[in-house]
């Protein structure tokens, strides 16, 4: 059976207002909805309060310029880490046997996109029936020296190389809209994006508010359109919503946002 891949944005899972701040209350709710799949599954969260803050401090994105950036570089891994380490606990609590995959150990990037990647142990724990969870992380750079990897550009490539039956984005809104819905008025929800809307819709979209240092809801898009490209499906769904997360991971549609061929 293809494994199935689920990502929880850090907007959902921690409180972006506040540094290291858990939404203990949502992870144990979404932790028992998970629970609920049938087949192998694939976890991937976002940073949110823990690694956003950190890499903007210190600048990660931006590649190493100088010797300070070095502290920065631990301190958001070990921040990542420990919101990991919330997420493990949380899943191990209701019986998901969950083991944590630092993608700083795995995988190096040039450019900031993913040259190479160790996926043996993830498809060998898939294989056992265990639950890898990987999460957004700063890892080393073939030309920068550092880069940040995040959740969105990770999901594309496990959905590459692992050959996925279908992705699954839980985010803290209802899907992609037309502009952000936190800010503007009168938004239209969009039900289905296929990859004739790829050039418009990409242009359109703003990064997300606060400190996100990975591109927000475009670069969501833009990973989503290019698995498209390739036959595969995805959903951005509101994992805020008790019983979403957990109905689209049993199979349903249309609850969110489809991204898909056409």
């Amino acid at each position: 059976m293809k494994p199935l891949i689920v990502k929880l944005g850090g907007s959902v899972i921690t409180d972006k207002r506040r540094r290291f701040a858990v939404k203990r209350a949502v992870l144990r709710r979404l932790a028992r909805e998970l629970a609920a799949a049938k087949g192998p599954l694939v976890l991937v969260h976002g940073g949110g309060s823990f690694g956003h803050p950190m890499a903007s401090e210190y600048k990660i994105a931006e590649g190493y310029k100088n010797q300070r950036q070095l502290m920065g570089f631990s301190l958001t891994h070990r921040a990542m880490e420990k919101l990991n380490t919330h997420i493990i606990d949380a899943l191990q609590e209701v019986g998901v046997p969950a083991m944590a995959i630092p993608p700083s150990a795995c995988v190096v990037v040039e450019g900031g996109r993913i040259k190479s990647m160790e996926l043996t142990p993830v498809r060998k724990l898939l294989e056992l029936g265990l639950v890898p969870v990987l999460y957004g992380d700063v890892v080393p750079d073939l030309s920068k020296g550092m880069s940040i990897l995040s959740g969105d550009q990770l999901i594309a490539h496990l959905a590459r190389e692992l050959e996925v039956s279908r992705v699954i984005l839980g985010v803290d809104v209802d899907g992609v809209y037309t502009a952000d819905p936190k800010k503007n008025r009168g938004t239209k929800l969009m039900r289905r994006i296929t990859l004739a809307d790829k050039a418009k819709l990409v242009a359109s979209l703003g990064a997300a508010g606060g400190r996100d240092v990975t591109g927000g809801m475009a670069n969501k898009v833009r990973e989503l359109l290019a698995l498209a490209e390739r036959g595969m499906e995805a959903e951005i769904v509101n994992a805020t919503k008790p019983g979403t997360l957990r109905r689209a991971i049993l199979g349903e549609r249309g609850l969110g946002t489809r991204v898909v061929a056409r």
